[in-house]
């Protein structure tokens, strides 16, 4: 199977995965103090090839969202990387001293591998506006090369009403 094809494949599978994990994640999220109506979901994807060693987080090219949401959030993504070990971790409008729940995380890859995360949170207006934007965020916790090969990011929200275009 040509090498195109396969990341194609793998790239499907991983958002077929994102939508499954989602609606389960905003479900287990209700119990801990988050609360909304998941009433509507985007996604985004890259297949654009990336490569960091940065030991600080950078934003994962190409997976930014900016959707006017209130209440709870939950952000999946998919990501299939090489390389030295990575972390990821997903911020809402640039406040990088509380990302989204559980926090940051930390992958191994063996080779080239996919792998999948949940991130939850809230959103409420700010200055009478429901617009925010959801970064995903990466970082080298060792200064190694870590090969972004593509990546999907699923976000499910309750629709803002202040300001929303």
């Amino acid at each position: 199977m040509p090498r195109t094809t396969r990341r194609r494949l793998l790239l499907l599978a991983a958002a077929v995965i994102a939508l499954v994990a989602a609606p389960l994640a905003v479900y287990a999220a209700q119990s801990h103090n988050f609360t909304g109506a998941a009433q509507r979901q985007f996604a985004r994807w890259t297949a654009r090839s990336a490569t960091t060693s940065s030991t600080h987080w950078q934003n994962v090219p190409g997976l930014s969202i900016t959707r006017c949401t209130l209440n709870e959030v939950a952000e999946t993504v998919t990501i299939t990387v090489s390389g030295g070990p990575v972390r990821l971790r997903a911020v809402i409008d640039s406040v990088t001293e509380a990302p989204m729940k559980p926090g940051p995380t930390r992958f191994v890859p063996s080779g080239t591998e996919t792998v999948t995360y949940t991130f939850v949170g809230n959103t409420g207006p700010f200055e009478a506006n429901d617009n925010h934007r959801f970064d995903i965020q990466w970082r080298s916790p060792t200064g190694s090369p870590v090969r972004l090969h593509g990546a999907v990011a699923n976000l499910v929200f309750q629709r803002g009403a202040q300001a929303c275009a």
